[in-house]
């Protein structure tokens, strides 16, 4: 086991776990993320999950960071928030803002952590990348491409699991 700092808290937490495993599990600590999912590699894309490691230079994401004995992560960090907020900025740049009407409403994870470290407002003033729509067969809906945040949780899903 591997002693470490989480949010002023010391948890102990198995070797090679990754710092969004240990805050889940040893401190009940929720740390947002899009592309993370505990049965897929990881990616690591989407930077949703930065967290202020000490001694980093900048922040690292806690899905791609494995733990070490003294580390100290600061999940709520005015470096952590910030950085998660410019993450989501950038994620809603080309993603349209039409919630009320979207299909997903009120089920949405993308809603849910906008809400929560998104702006009131978008800096952003140029016309969002809109993608048409393409047949790919009927077991893929490409309907929503212009949803995307190129997360690769589908694509990830989609590939042959290790043996």
């Amino acid at each position: 086991m591997i002693e470490i700092n989480l949010d002023g808290q010391q948890v102990s937490v198995p070797e090679g776990s990754m710092v969004m495993h240990a805050a889940e599990a040893a401190a009940g600590t929720y740390i947002p993320h899009f592309c993370y999912h505990k049965k897929l590699s990881i990616a690591a894309n989407c930077r949703m999950c930065l967290v202020d490691v000490e001694k980093a230079p900048k922040p690292m994401p806690a899905c791609a960071t494995p733990v070490t004995n003294g580390m100290i992560v600061r999940t709520r960090s005015e470096k952590a928030i910030k950085a998660q907020q410019s993450v989501m900025e950038f994620l809603l740049i080309n993603h349209p803002l039409d919630c009320p009407i979207c299909d997903r409403g009120g089920e949405c994870q993308l809603q849910d952590l906008a809400v929560g470290y998104g702006g009131s407002s978008s800096r952003y003033e140029e016309e969002k990348r809109v993608v048409l729509h393409k047949d790919v067969g009927p077991l893929i809906s490409m309907e929503e491409m212009s949803r995307c945040i190129h997360c690769t949780r589908c694509v990830r899903f989609g590939q042959k699991s290790p043996a």
